[in-house]
């Protein structure tokens, strides 16, 4: 007589599978919710350090800062359980230096696809510039603007492709085609820089917006990781990227 397994043995086979779905799930919410909190954590450690009357550019470097080593802390904590984990981090060469080009340009055509759509398409609802406050971008002035450019080619960039390329993309795809891996990591990409302006109440047209505009960046960032399987290319591209759009102030 042949023994079926039962549906607890197969569940658990699931769960301690590295490739397995229901393992891959637990790993998703696992992190997400931890680096959330940590997040959260971060910003009241800025606000408790620097004081509320800290101006915008003090307060917006500050909890840079402290976001961007909450997604590092989570991220070396992964990769230090597992030992065997890869992460791409060779210099990109000719065949790659042009992918990276093209991601950049990519990033920059989806920049101006959501300021058309912005101020054209949907004129009568204001995204714009109360989009731009929402996340933060105008807060930098003067000095702040050029600490700005450097946290993003130094910090921003390299740590936050570290953490949602490297750790959460590369996980997915143990588990997922590179297809689906890419479009997963770039919705938990959107997550983290849309979930800390529910917190301003904005129209929901806003956070629609939003979600949109930061899973197609996040998708970007993720097909330049792998193609290039190096997380140079991405970090250059969202570093550079930021980096230009932090220095807009300083030409208008």
């Amino acid at each position: 007589m042949v023994e079926l397994p039962s549906t607890l043995t197969t569940f658990q086979d699931r769960l301690d599978d590295e490739t397995g779905i229901a393992r891959t799930g637990v790993f998703l919410a696992l992190i997400v919710s931890v680096t959330i909190v940590l997040n959260l954590a971060a910003s009241l450690v800025v606000v408790t350090v620097i004081g509320s009357d800290a101006g915008g550019t003090a307060t917006f470097i500050a909890g840079t800062v402290g976001t961007e080593l909450s997604f590092l802390l989570v991220g070396l904590s992964y990769l230090r359980s597992r030992s065997a984990f890869r992460l791409g981090v060779q210099v990109p060469d000719r065949t790659t230096a042009p992918l990276v080009f093209l991601g950049l340009v990519a990033s920059f055509v989806t920049a101006f696809i959501s300021l058309a759509v912005t101020d054209v398409l949907i004129p009568a609802i204001e995204l714009s510039p109360g989009y731009m406050e929402y996340t933060n971008l105008n807060t930098p002035t003067g000095i702040g603007l050029l600490l700005a450019v450097i946290l993003s080619l130094t910090v921003i960039g390299p740590v936050e492709e570290f953490f949602f390329r490297g750790v959460v993309q590369g996980r997915l795809r143990s588990a997922l085609r590179p297809r689906s891996a890419i479009g997963v990591a770039g919705l938990v990409f959107a997550l983290f820089h849309v979930y800390p302006v529910l917190l301003l109440s904005p129209p929901a047209i806003g956070v629609a917006h939003m979600a949109a505009y930061y899973s197609l960046m996040g998708g970007i960032f993720g097909w330049v990781y792998h193609r290039t399987d190096t997380l140079l290319g991405p970090a250059l591209v969202h570093g550079t990227f930021n980096a230009v759009i932090f220095t807009i102030p300083l030409w208008t």
